[in-house]
């Protein structure tokens, strides 16, 4: 079975959904008969270039200037020739490669390149899978050309996964014939119930945090949505020994000012000695889930947010932002955390305090609960079988 591969951002440009998009064909092409392509797009690094990634060749197509950098009819002309350039790229490389040699096409985020192969395939009378990876209006994109979109999604061979219950509704509402909710899987050998001995060995190895110590962990990209000043406010409020972890990528030039903004609060607020402030991609999240007690999540518009997932299946409870369709969908109160509606400090602090009282047996047995869910072994026999029944 040959695959191609295409999505908006992939590795070095961090997304979440190009690591998944990688990481989920690393292994099915390791469990099954599957081989795959991968074209991207990327708004950073503005050449094309083809260059590999852990033994997988990558063809990047990427408009040659900052769009960013341009406001009004300006910003419109680039967006304009964006599309012409991604759109005559993508050609180039499906006729050199030729699409008869591909069984399918799997799609990742939202970029012309996405709707132009998708479209080509569609032509070709060819399978295609698209995954809904971000909060939208209509699962249709890009917006331009919705109403061509909407007609290739009425096909038997098409397909699109919703990773929340929220974009499962919108797949309803809007009327598409084929989906599949599925949550991120989850990888089984790294997110697992851990005992408190083990806990303190990772604090020892990778902070300076105490066994005495309450840490809470956020790890996420320097974005605004992600809130990371929210949970420094909630820290002040809290006794000296409660600390905290926050880490994750900064990808582009508004993420590096938002990671200043949380340098210079924490200054503000004199946490120094309190806070574990790490830049850049956390290969080992889940020793860091791991050796926290509680896992916050004051994320706004968010898809799924994996780590939620992931942190319950570390048995360490989570306290979210309650959004509809998503965090309400996997976090039960009491049982993996708790939801909070508002952002209000004192309101934050009283569900920490409750998360801290859930017991271990019950942490365990939601990590058991979550696992058989969102497993990558249980995700991947299933994209296999979509995967099969597409073709």
């Amino acid at each position: 079975m040959k695959i191609l591969l295409v999505s908006s951002k992939y590795y070095p440009e961090y997304s979440g959904s190009g690591f998944r998009a990688h990481n989920l064909y690393k292994r099915l092409s390791r469990k099954f008969d599957i081989s795959f392509d991968v074209v991207c797009n990327s708004l950073i690094q503005k050449k094309n270039k083809i260059y590999e990634y852990q033994g997988v060749k990558i063809n990047k197509i990427s408009y040659p200037i900052e769009i960013e950098k341009f406001k009004g009819i300006l910003r419109k002309f680039h967006v304009f020739f964006s599309m012409i350039y991604e759109f005559y790229f993508s050609y180039k490389f499906i006729k050199k490669h030729n699409v008869n040699k591909y069984d399918l096409i799997h799609t990742f985020g939202n970029s012309w390149s996405v709707a132009f192969l998708t479209f080509y395939f569609y032509l070709h009378k060819k399978p295609i899978l698209r995954e809904l990876v971000n909060n939208m209006k209509t699962p249709y994109y890009p917006i331009q050309f919705k109403k061509i979109f909407k007609i290739i999604f009425k096909k038997n061979n098409t397909m699109m996964i919703p990773i929340s219950k929220k974009l499962e509704n919108l797949c309803e509402i809007q009327n598409v014939k084929n989906y599949w909710l599925r949550p991120n899987p989850i990888n089984e050998d790294k997110f697992f119930f851990i005992n408190k001995n083990y806990k303190q060995r990772l604090r020892n190895k990778l902070t300076k945090f105490s066994e005495k110590d309450i840490v809470l962990v956020h790890i996420a990209s320097f974005m605004r949505q992600k809130n990371h000043i929210f949970i420094l406010e909630i820290l002040k409020e809290l006794p000296t020994n409660y600390k905290a972890y926050l880490g994750g990528p900064v990808a582009n030039s508004d993420q590096e000012r938002n990671f200043q903004l949380v340098q210079d609060k924490i200054k503000e607020l004199n946490l120094n000695e309190r806070v574990f402030l790490k830049k850049g991609f956390v290969e080992n999240i889940d020793e860091y889930i791991k050796l926290s007690d509680i896992f916050l999540f004051p994320t706004w518009n968010e898809a799924l947010g994996t780590p939620i997932l992931e942190a319950q299946a570390c048995g360490v409870p989570v306290v979210a932002n309650q959004m509809e369709g998503s965090s309400d969908y996997w976090i039960k109160d009491g049982v993996g955390g708790y939801l909070v509606e508002k952002f209000d400090v004192k309101i934050w602090i009283e569900k920490i305090k409750l998360a801290l009282n859930i017991s271990n047996n019950i942490l365990q047995n939601n990590s058991l609960n979550i696992l058989d869910k969102a497993s990558t072994t249980k995700i991947d026999q299933q994209y296999y079988r979509i995967l099969k029944k597409l073709l």
